[in-house]
């Protein structure tokens, strides 16, 4: 077992950088946020099932409200559990959150009606939230050097790996299993992944950041690594419009990524695709995710995150923007694979650039502000597509919302200042 002792003698700013430490953490995040990428987008893969069996009595807009119940828990365990991570520790925080939505991911394939269904994934979604701002900072804190966007993408990209393997696993088995079935292996999925956490993975909470000095002239800032921690530092005046900028194209970037993971499936079924094909759509999605985000990472390492991660943005605009108008399945599962490859990176390299700006004794609460109230964007999806499809107004203005969201969060991101040293 790797000990708390191992990684810093109780927490220190700068853990130990030996390799197989290094990439035990690296490879635990990763996997804890693969399991909860699995359990999140497992409920767009099922959702035709859910809609065609009928136990639960759900309709398009409903299965829209309950889809979103996830996102609202996932708000709900950012904000929380961010703060919480950087004063009692990561290794801690992440157990617990993974534990609650291991719990209640099982608790869905049991609902009997739909607002206990409801009520578990709501329950789940406050443990997957949770999960991501620590997972995050022990990443950038154990990642070797000129590597954070890197390991920023090995992190995050288990989300679409996540995302894999749910239409995999629906593709395959999704018949006799049934939609019950497939929560199922995702919270049996997770109990291994966070037992082996229990036992493997380290844990760091970074000493408190010296307290501002006194300034003599009013109106002066104050230098960024004075700053007090938590959540005075992410509103203070050096990181204020930062925070609101960040936040603004998280909640973009999030409605578009999980409108598509949740309602591409089904869209690709109103543009009439046999229900196998239409999974394909959410298989490829995922896969252009994981593999693209990887060389714009690396190009991000390279030149700075800014240009990169707003023109992914932009790519994620364009790309679903093209799914609207239909075409050969050539053409579409190629603007699929790009509108994956566009969101994901964009969703990477924008945590990665708010883990580079904030200081590590208020990182994981930046993050959990950041993505918490950026989850506002994740709730709206599944609402958003429920009520134009209900509206009889068409996949196609679905995927103009998606589009447009998507072009909002590259202007947010063009327009956060440039990181003053």
């Amino acid at each position: 077992m790797i000990t708390d002792a191992q990684a810093s003698a109780t927490s220190t700013s700068t853990p130990p950088r030996s390799s197989a430490l290094t990439w035990a953490v690296i490879a635990l995040c990763t996997a804890a946020i693969t399991v909860e990428g699995f359990d999140l987008i497992v409920y767009g893969v099922a959702l035709p099932a859910m809609l065609d069996d009928g136990s639960l009595g759900l309709d398009k807009s409903f299965a829209g409200t309950l889809g979103s119940l996830a996102y609202a828990g996932m708000l709900i365990g950012a904000v929380v559990c961010g703060p919480l991570a950087d004063r009692l520790g990561r290794r801690r925080l992440l157990l617990a959150s993974g534990a609650v939505f291991t719990v209640f991911t099982v608790a869905c394939s049991l609902a009997a009606e739909s607002w206990q269904f409801g009520l578990f994934r709501l329950l789940a979604g406050i443990g997957m939230g949770g999960v991501m701002p620590s997972c995050v900072a022990l990443g950038k804190e154990y990642a070797p050097r000129g590597r954070s966007a890197l390991v920023a993408t090995v992190v995050l990209a288990g989300i679409p790996v996540g995302g894999v393997l749910a239409a995999l696993t629906a593709t395959a088995w999704g018949e006799p299993l049934g939609w019950r079935g497939l929560f199922g292996i995702g919270g049996a999925l997770s109990a291994l992944v966070f037992a082996a956490a229990y036992f493997l993975l380290p844990d760091s909470r970074p000493a408190p950041a010296p307290a501002p000095a006194p300034t003599g002239e009013a109106g002066r800032e104050v230098s960024p690594d004075r700053e007090a921690t938590g959540i005075r530092t992410v509103l203070s005046h050096a990181y204020a419009r930062r925070t609101i900028l960040f936040t603004v194209a998280n909640f973009a970037v999030l409605l578009a990524w999980y409108g598509l993971n949740t309602w591409l499936t089904q869209l690709m079924r109103e543009m009439d695709y046999p229900l196998g094909s239409a999974l394909r759509f959410t298989l490829v999605l995922n896969l252009g995710a994981v593999v693209g985000s990887f060389a714009l990472a690396a190009l991000a390492d390279r030149i700075g995150p800014r240009l990169v991660t707003a023109g992914s943005a932009v790519l994620a605009a364009l790309a679903v923007l093209g799914l609207s108008q239909g075409g050969s399945t050539a053409v579409i599962l190629g603007a699929t694979a790009l509108a994956g490859v566009g969101a994901q990176s964009a969703l990477t390299m924008l945590n990665d650039w708010v883990a580079s700006t904030y200081p590590a004794s208020a990182r994981a609460t930046a993050l959990g502000c950041v993505s918490g109230f950026g989850r506002g964007g994740a709730i709206l999806a599944p609402l958003l597509g429920g009520w134009i499809l209900d509206a009889a107004l068409g996949p196609a203005t679905v995927f103009y919302v998606f589009a447009g969201s998507a072009l909002v969060c590259g202007v947010a991101l063009l327009a956060i200042p440039a990181r003053r040293d």
